[in-house]
């Protein structure tokens, strides 16, 4: 599997190898097997194809009517004004109490969670 280098506007996909599949699940934290790296490797390039895909898409038509790209079709005048949602609205406030009674570590209003990066 390769990328399209007829397009020179985008930008080259790495190459997906099994160092580049050990760096990554370490990242995750996530042990893989020795065994298992081959079909990562190759689970990986038909992801990063199918991103590219999606990325470079310019069929903008739907059953034969022409329609404008998302992109090109954004009005920000349109969009709402960002504003908290009020008690009786779906998203409005909740009390943190309650919902930090459902988690296992709660401080001062915030999930806790264990540190991902910098270590132990």
């Amino acid at each position: 599997m390769s990328t399209d280098a007829s397009d020179p506007s985008l930008p080259a996909r790495p190459a997906v190898d099994a160092e580049l599949v050990r760096k990554t699940a370490r990242l995750a934290r996530l042990q893989i097997e020795d065994a298992d790296i081959p079909k990562l490797v190759d689970h990986l390039e038909k992801i990063l194809d199918l991103v590219g895909e999606l990325g470079i898409s310019d069929d903008t038509t739907q059953s034969g009517d022409s329609i404008s790209a998302t992109t090109d079709s954004l009005d920000v005048e349109a969009w709402r004004n960002d504003e908290p949602a009020a008690e009786n609205q779906p998203g409005g406030p909740r009390d943190s109490q309650q919902i930090g009674g459902n988690c296992p570590d709660w401080r001062d209003g915030s999930f806790v969670t264990p540190r991902v990066v910098g270590g132990e």
